[in-house]
């Protein structure tokens, strides 16, 4: 059998609630053909409609809020910290974090760049963290000097 054939079948039978990825050389393939396959390719199959647990929903709550914000500013803070840091984050750090981003946007901004002073509640290590982050060149940006 061809590996053409082969990846039709493959695709042909992937049902509704699942899609079929083809992975090969870290390329993700989507119901396509590549002329450029090699005999070493892997399947996986992802049920897409499988349901979240608890914590992967808070985290993405959290990613979600974090990138829209109502200061730009924050938005691009939060948002990198977020990207950088909440897949790692513990059940008890998210919900720390989830604590912090409730509060107003100028009051967080001023703490993470250490303007003003963090109330007790809110100075834990989630906190620590990200002010670490916002202080050490969190776009990525390169000094040219």
């Amino acid at each position: 059998m061809s590996i053409y054939k082969g990846l039709t079948r493959l695709l042909s039978t992937s049902s509704s609630s699942t899609q079929s990825i083809i992975i090969n050389n870290n390329r993700c393939l989507y119901n396509s053909t590549n002329r450029y396959f090699s005999t070493t390719t892997t399947t996986t199959t992802v049920d897409y409609n499988a349901p979240l647990s608890a914590t992967e929903i808070l985290r993405k709550k959290l990613l979600y809020q974090s990138k829209e914000r109502g200061m730009l500013e924050n938005d691009l803070l939060l948002g990198t910290f977020a990207t950088k840091h909440l897949h790692s984050f513990t059940d008890a750090q998210l919900k720390k974090y989830d604590i912090i981003i409730q509060q107003p946007d100028p009051d967080i901004y001023n703490w993470v760049l250490s303007k003003d002073i963090v109330p007790e509640e809110l100075d834990n290590d989630v906190m620590k963290l990200l002010q670490h982050h916002c202080q050490n060149n969190p776009l990525g940006y390169y000094n040219s000097k």
